[in-house]
């Protein structure tokens, strides 16, 4: 599996996923929400999978943030610029133009907890069948990674 096709399964994933959050808790979702959820998951899963220093706690912070720009710029374009009255936040307290909410970005940011954890275990099942099992154990074990000269 190329990193083509891990990128297009992680954007599904994320698509499929937020339609159906959207489901549950509003009983319908729109088309523009799957791209919407795909970019979004897709960002959530570079970042929780980074090989940066940065705690986990600061990363949901990170994701929650992200989550709550992306539906910004989308809310912006589809139900502002084109109209199509997507979703509309305007009555609830602490909003931004409608788009988005503090409520909605504190949701955002309790669900980065679990997404998480699953962006990370996504990640090793896909590297685990990618590689074979010697050298994605010494990847794990930082071996591949230690500078040559010190």
């Amino acid at each position: 599996m190329d990193a083509f096709f891990r990128r297009i399964m992680v954007f599904l994933i994320g698509g499929l996923a937020y339609v159906s959050l959207e489901i549950l808790y509003r009983g319908y979702s729109h088309w523009t929400m799957f791209f919407t959820g795909g970019f979004a998951f897709f960002c959530l899963f570079a970042l929780f999978t980074a090989a940066f220093p940065l705690p986990f706690w600061a990363r949901c912070i990170a994701g929650a943030l992200i989550v709550t720009t992306i539906e910004f710029t989308v809310g912006i374009v589809v139900n502002k610029l084109l109209g199509w009255h997507v979703w509309d936040y305007s009555r609830l307290p602490c909003n931004l133009f409608g788009q988005i909410s503090l409520l909605f970005s504190t949701i955002w940011l309790v669900l980065c907890i679990p997404i998480g954890f699953f962006a990370r275990m996504l990640n090793q099942k896909i590297l685990s069948n990618l590689l074979p099992s010697n050298l994605y154990f010494m990847k794990n074990k930082k071996i591949l990674r230690r500078k040559i000269h010190q």
